[in-house]
């Protein structure tokens, strides 16, 4: 069979029925839009060629994308990941659109492709109540703001790993997250601003973490990261991608709000409770914390209930 050229690859994307982009990862302009995909937008292709994909995605910034584009970076090769997002289109509504993000290389250079699908048309009526029932049962275990994990559900989640913690069986790693000036921000922007902030915080966390972290809300301005299988040296690198990642969020219609963080990460070497490791954590960001850094990063050792 002959071999096929970069022209006819071309032609077959723009034949697509979803939305395919193609971004520079550098400075994640778009490359490529397929014609289908620009028309629905409400655009021509060229309309939108040199342009941010952010223009009709309402919901993600900037930072979440570079978040995203970074995570895709430390993949396997072949493999990608989902992004759920509303698209804008020009005259209408928004639709829930479904991405598959991958980074690909071709002839040395390396592009992100990603192929979107608005997920309502693929939903059945038998979907759509299981889907409800599933979200009946999760909507109970969710913080409505943040889309994390509440609080008990988080607990029950952690005193079932905390039971394989020990030297032959189970690492653990913990990331807590202290949204340090969270009552500021809600006393001089107001409560809605606020709790923009945190659901931006709970997309951004999801971004952030592996497949099998788990996140949650732990209080009002305190949020938490179980790694299952990872230790301290995993934690601050996943630290230091948050807190990276927080430097660069901005809001464009409030240019002086700035989110201030304290990030702790411990590693858990025994078993114990999940609250009082938790509340001894917390009390040694609160030690250790200092007023005049934005994004701070805290390496707190092991972390046992026994006091050293």
């Amino acid at each position: 069979m002959a071999k096929i050229s970069e022209q006819e690859i071309a032609h077959i994307l723009q034949q697509s029925l979803d939305l395919v982009l193609v971004l520079d990862p550098d400075d994640l302009t778009l490359l490529f839009v397929n014609e289908h995909g620009a028309n629905w937008l409400g655009f021509s292709p060229d309309d939108l060629i040199g342009k941010s994909p952010l223009q009709f995605m309402p919901e993600l910034t900037q930072a979440e994308l570079e978040v995203i584009i970074e995570n895709l970076r430390f993949l396997d090769e072949g493999d990608g990941s989902v992004l759920v997002t509303p698209v804008h289109r020009h005259l209408g509504i928004d639709h829930d659109f479904e991405f598959r993000l991958q980074l690909i290389d071709v002839n040395g250079r390396h592009f992100i492709l990603a192929s979107g699908r608005d997920i309502a048309e693929r939903v059945a009526v038998t979907d759509q109540v299981h889907n409800l029932l599933a979200d009946a049962q999760i909507e109970s275990r969710q913080d409505k703001t943040t889309q994390l994990y509440q609080r008990d559900a988080f607990l029950q989640v952690f005193r079932e790993l905390l039971e394989q913690v020990g030297p032959n069986g189970l690492r653990l790693g913990l990331v807590a997250i202290d949204m340090k000036n969270l009552h500021e921000i809600n006393d001089q922007f107001g409560q809605s601003v606020g709790d923009r902030v945190l659901r931006n915080m709970g997309s951004l966390l999801n971004h952030c973490v592996g497949r099998d972290d788990i996140c949650a809300r732990f209080s009002g301005r305190k949020l938490c990261i179980l790694m299952p299988g990872k230790g301290q040296h995993d934690g601050l690198q996943l630290a230091e991608k948050i807190s990276r990642a927080l430097g660069k969020v901005k809001y464009a219609e409030f240019p002086t709000l700035r989110i201030h963080s304290c990030i702790g990460v411990a590693e858990l070497p025994e078993p114990g409770e999940p609250e009082l490791l938790l509340e001894k954590v917390i009390s040694r960001m609160r030690d250790l914390k200092s007023a005049d850094v934005a994004h701070e990063v805290h390496r707190l050792g092991l972390v046992s209930l026994q006091l050293p």
